[in-house]
């Protein structure tokens, strides 16, 4: 919550903003945050132009002017009232020659403090704001009055002083009023502003208006924004515009550091969310596959561990069992490297289109094929071709990446058992027909490494002898069947 300290001479209270009005309180709660108005007689102002300083320049020149204006005090600042950082203008040493007041005060706290401002700087601003160039405010308080010369928007004097008991009005109007009258005669005579100066009374002069306007003042009418509001009466605007934190802030960042860090965080907290937001909108689906690809890569994270568990657990089950966990990784490794390497059934087909590929009266009627193991017998029980992967070297690069060397003659050779037959048409004279058989196997045997167990074209020669003894053509089935080495459908395809 806000909470605004308004501290004077002789009291200080506390008020808090609820519901956009001030009212006052005993205490601020441990979560509030203070903002501290300081309306002491030790305020001072001294206006003084400010020459084109940048950086270090500028600090220095601010800091040296200062230390001679308020050589003894921590509280002060010198906030810039006229021109900018480009163009050279006016700006005012203030502080409090004395903070004791103020700090026995703050001493007592254990809540972030924005800063501690002065009663004189905060009008100077205010009055800026309404465009008000040559004024007297009159700012009174319970026991104080405070005066405050404005001249083309430069502060040339402030008096705080202290009125009579509330309990006397009279007394204490006629006090009021001296002070004014005082105070415009001494600007008067010290030339510093005219007889016809006006003068902003923030509080009810109906008591003093008369004896204002038979002085001849002229007193003007309070601007809206100054009206009062609330428990806080004509302070109201006044701590309006302290939390809003203007310049002139008179506290040492000590004092201030704990706000300060909040006010940081809360900045940083705004960034990443500003830029989280701008990733979202200008890029949606960029954030969008990020926070796939995200979650993509944790998926794998727990596979990758789900699986090495699983490793280490096979590991120790084989162990256990004697065998060597390196020959079993091993034999499963060549397992799935002969998966890879055995030739697919496309493959295949393909080999036997290329033996009949010339024979436009041929089609193909049935197509068997096996990869047998060691030891199995080919083509019904004929001619065995052993595999000799006993005591023999097993290249496995291919799993790891690289490519195997087919030229290493100690690699062990695999071989297809393929078996097929054909469909020729009726019309097909013998002869044709042994020629066609003789085709298809002299394109068989082009290949390197076919071995033939089954030829229908081995028994032309006999088939065509007449009163021979053989087979007769008719009864003679066509039917191929042979080993093939798997390089053979692999690689050597046309």
């Amino acid at each position: 919550m806000k909470t605004v300290l308004f501290i004077n001479a002789s009291s200080a209270r506390y008020y808090r903003r609820e519901n956009r009005i001030w009212q006052a309180i005993e205490m601020p709660a441990p979560g509030d945050k203070l903002w501290v108005i300081a309306n002491l007689p030790e305020e001072t102002l001294e206006a003084f132009k400010l020459p084109l300083l940048f950086g270090r320049d500028r600090s220095d020149f601010l800091e040296r002017k200062l230390a001679a204006a308020l050589p003894r005090s921590a509280y002060r600042a010198a906030p810039l009232i006229s021109g900018n950082y480009f163009r050279p203008g006016q700006a005012v040493a203030t502080g409090l020659t004395s903070a004791e007041a103020v700090t026995l005060q703050l001493d007592k706290l254990d809540v972030p403090i924005a800063g501690v401002w002065g009663m004189a700087m905060l009008l100077t601003l205010m009055v800026s704001r309404l465009a008000i160039q040559n004024v007297i405010v009159v700012q009174p308080s319970i026991h104080y009055l405070r005066i405050l010369a404005i001249k083309q928007g430069i502060p040339v004097l402030t008096r705080c002083v202290r009125r009579y008991s509330e309990n006397s009005n009279n007394g204490d109007n006629d006090n009021v009023f001296s002070e004014i009258l005082r105070t415009r005669q001494h600007l008067e005579n010290s030339h510093l502003m005219e007889g016809d100066t006006p003068l902003l009374y923030l509080g009810d002069a109906s008591p003093i208006s008369a004896h204002l306007i038979d002085a001849g003042l002229n007193l003007l009418p309070l601007p809206e924004a100054l009206t009062p509001k609330g428990g806080a009466a004509y302070l109201h605007p006044l701590f309006e515009f302290v939390t809003q934190s203007p310049r002139g802030q008179l506290a040492p960042l000590l004092l201030r550091a704990r706000n300060f860090a909040d006010n940081l965080r809360k900045a940083a907290y705004l960034g990443i969310a500003a830029s989280l937001l701008s990733v979202i909108v200008l890029g949606e689906e960029d954030f969008r596959t990020l926070l796939r690809l995200h979650g993509r890569g944790q998926a794998l994270n727990a596979d990758l561990q789900t699986a090495s568990a699983e490793s280490e657990r096979l590991a120790a089950k084989i162990s256990a069992s004697g065998t060597d966990p390196d020959v079993v990784r091993q034999a499963t490794r060549f397992a799935a490297l002969e998966m890879e390497a055995a030739p697919s059934p496309a493959t295949l087909m393909q080999f036997v289109a290329s033996a009949i590929a010339n024979q436009p009266q041929v089609r193909i009627k049935t197509l068997n094929f096996r990869f047998p193991f060691t030891g199995d017998r080919y083509c019904q029980g004929h001619s065995v071709i052993e595999l000799p992967l006993v005591n023999q070297k097993i290249d496995l690069s291919p799993l790891s990446g690289s490519t195997p060397d087919t030229t290493d003659a100690s690699a062990p050779q695999r071989f297809t058992e393929l078996q097929f037959s054909i469909l020729v048409t009726e019309d097909t004279p013998p002869a044709t027909q042994i020629e066609i058989r003789k085709g298809i196997t002299a394109a068989l045997k082009s290949h390197s490494g076919v071995q033939l167990m089954t030829d229908p074209a081995a028994f032309s020669l006999i088939n065509t002898l007449k009163g021979g003894i053989g087979m007769d053509s008719g009864q003679v089935e066509n039917l191929w069947c042979m080993s093939v080495p798997w390089a053979n459908t692999v690689k050597e395809q046309p």
